[in-house]
């Protein structure tokens, strides 16, 4: 058993090799015998303890990154182009990697080596399946297969389905590899939260999962599928749509529910039960920008679960060392700023809305939406408090000095995630403010956005949601006159979109809501994928600050106009920063351009010889629009 369980990796980097970088990594081999260990629950604990390390921060923006994975969306900038958002420049895969949303198995097989052994250790009454630890660590495992298993699906969609150890045969692993149609992927990860929330409880330190935090990632789980299958039917990225390339190995699909709408409105009512269950548990804490520079979040009633930093922890982290280092190298987007609306509940383009313009950064921020506000540096913010007790103050952008980490994307720079305690940016691993994971305001907007979705209209309780959300922002909790007073002409969020079309104007200020609300959290990315709100990202040029009406005179000549520079008014240009047109060689010069294959990532191409599927009778079957034999872009 113990030799399987070491095999087994469903046909990730390699199945007929292995590297001494990956024997390496491996657990010892006595930590893993049932033997030596899961004799009491605090090996159980031990065991799922290691798991907890996929909530670090994405290592493609530097693990002390807090602040920055949203600049792979439309709300942030940084200093390089996302090829996510550019035609001709992603490309398939050679190989798997071994991230949360890369094509591997090596976290799923550990979570069900887990599940078979706990269960012969129950059956042979070694575990007492009904001690309290023992349902704890039991529930985290499940929690954090249907976590595992949530991250392919967002990545691949369509993915296969493993509940067991296989045993070491190439055949039965190939057959193993075969993708289930994405709905039923989803169908199993809420099946694991089920028991996941069965077995868990509340009340448990915020630095493990609570049951609670099981019922959040369910509603956030059944409101992904919900949408994508609302939003993607008709195209190859849902089951049964027309070229859908799962029907070489599903030719008699049919959707348990009856119809692809009747599929969305199953998830889309599991969204809204999921999230009810745990918002009414919970209040919304009163202030928004201390819970994001926080070192105390366990007392914080709105915070779930939340990732710790600190001396116990070996390492701390540098948001804000980077931060304060003129920006750390990320930026807000003119789109991102210009959705919040004003205290007065009014977009800033409404007749009496009170909008200052945006000839200077307190303009922008004057009346704004608290969450704005606490968000981006204005004139007069405290940047920096130093160790004498004396303070610094933000005074305007600064785009030209530095070496990587100055505002060099957009001029609007982050305020949030950023403390002014000096001890916190001392170095790059002095950081111990506290990260929010779960908190209860996703659990409000999930209810809002599924209950519309599902219904068409408000419902009492999530008018309820949505008025607590808007008062603790500071806006007017009056939310027809926002609605009333929304042009989408105006808008420029390309979440008013899916598919294409132009939303409502009720959907489109939830989408704005749940924008403003998760701000630099990393969730903007996917939210526009489900939504398939990227179909008209065409030559879309990116956009900061109002550079050029004001604040080019605060930079002199260190702003030069090269021969290559056509972003300033003088040539052709806007008076905003245009960071990507500085030089035309720039790959996003023209703007982004978002190929619709890329709304799911390629299936590596090494699978596909591993698995005998190059031919088109192979069991692997890669995604639409990319290619299964050569590291080339995606199609369309």
């Amino acid at each position: 058993m113990k030799r399987i369980f070491f095999v087994f990796t469903v046909l990730a980097t390699s199945i007929l090799t292995q590297s001494c970088e990956d024997y390496l990594e491996r657990e010892p081999e006595d930590f893993l015998s049932e033997e030596a260990y899961f004799n009491k629950p605090s090996d159980l604990e031990l065991f799922v303890n290691k798991f907890y390390t996929s909530f670090d921060v994405n290592s493609e923006y530097g693990r002390n990154s807090l602040y920055a994975t949203d600049r792979n969306s439309d709300d942030l900038i940084g200093p390089f182009e996302e090829e996510n958002l550019l035609k001709d420049y992603k490309l398939v895969p050679s190989s798997a990697g071994n991230g949360l949303g890369d094509w591997n198995f090596s976290n799923i097989r550990e979570t069900n080596y887990f599940i078979e052994t706990i269960e012969k250790r129950i059956a042979a009454d070694v575990l007492d399946a009904e001690n309290a630890q023992v349902r704890q660590y039991r529930g985290e495992n499940y929690f954090f297969r249907a976590w595992f298993y949530f991250n392919k699906l967002q990545a691949f969609g369509d993915f296969p389905i493993v509940k067991e150890v296989l045993p070491d045969d190439l055949e039965t692993l190939i057959l193993a590899s075969k993708r289930e149609p994405r709905n039923e992927v989803a169908r199993f990860i809420l099946e694991d939260l089920t028991k996941a929330i069965d077995l868990l409880q509340d009340g448990v330190s915020k630095n493990r999962i609570s049951r609670s935090s099981a019922q959040l990632l369910a509603s956030r789980v059944a409101l992904f599928e919900g949408t994508w299958l609302k939003y993607h039917q008709g195209t190859a990225r849902v089951p049964g749509g027309p070229n859908w390339p799962g029907v070489s190995q599903h030719p008699n699909f049919s959707y348990p529910s009856g119809s692809i709408a009747a599929e969305s409105e199953y998830f889309l009512d599991k969204a809204m039960k999921y999230a009810d269950n745990v918002a009414g548990k919970y209040n919304l804490y009163n202030d928004y920008q201390k819970m994001f520079i926080s070192e105390n979040l366990e007392s914080i009633d709105e915070v779930l679960f939340y990732k710790s930093y600190g001396i116990e922890n070996v390492l701390g982290h540098g948001a804000t060392h980077y931060l304060q280092r003129t920006g750390g190298g990320v930026g807000y987007t003119r789109s991102l700023v210009e959705s919040y609306l004003m205290q007065n509940g009014l977009p800033i383009y409404a007749a009496g809305s009170g909008y200052e313009g945006d000839a200077t950064l307190e303009d922008v921020v004057t009346n704004r939406d608290q969450r704005l506000q606490v968000s981006v540096l204005s004139e007069g913010d405290v940047r920096k408090e130093n160790p004498d007790g004396s303070k610094e103050f933000f005074d305007y952008p600064d785009l030209t000095s530095g070496s990587g980490w100055q505002s060099v994307t957009s001029g609007y720079q982050l305020q949030k995630w950023m403390t002014t305690d000096p001890t916190q940016a001392e170095s790059s691993t002095s950081g111990t403010t506290e990260t929010p994971i779960f908190r209860i305001a996703e659990a409000y907007l999930n209810y809002i956005e599924a209950s519309y979705e599902k219904e068409g209209s408000l419902n009492g309780k999530a008018t309820t949601y949505w008025k607590s959300l808007r008062e603790r922002a500071g806006v007017d909790t009056d939310i027809q006159k926002t609605i009333s007073n929304t042009n989408l002409e105006k808008e420029r969020d390309l979440a008013k979109f899916s598919a294409g079309n132009e939303v409502d104007a009720v959907l489109y200020n939830i989408r704005r809501e749940r924008r403003n609300e998760f701000i630099a959290e990393g969730m903007r990315l996917f939210d526009i994928y489900r939504w398939s709100a990227f179909d008209t990202m065409e030559n879309y040029i990116v956009e900061g600050f109002n550079l050029w009406e004001e604040y080019d005179e605060d930079y002199g000549t260190q702003i030069e106009q090269g021969e290559n520079v056509s972003y300033s008014p003088e040539n052709g240009g806007s008076t905003y920063f245009q960071p990507f047109r500085i030089k035309s060689s720039n790959r996003a010069y023209e703007g982004y351009s978002f190929p619709e294959a890329h709304y799911l990532d390629p299936v590596p191409l090494d699978q596909f010889t591993l698995t005998n599927s190059v031919d088109a009778d192979g069991i692997l079957y890669q995604n639409p629009g990319w290619s299964k034999s050569a590291a080339i872009p995606a199609e369309y």
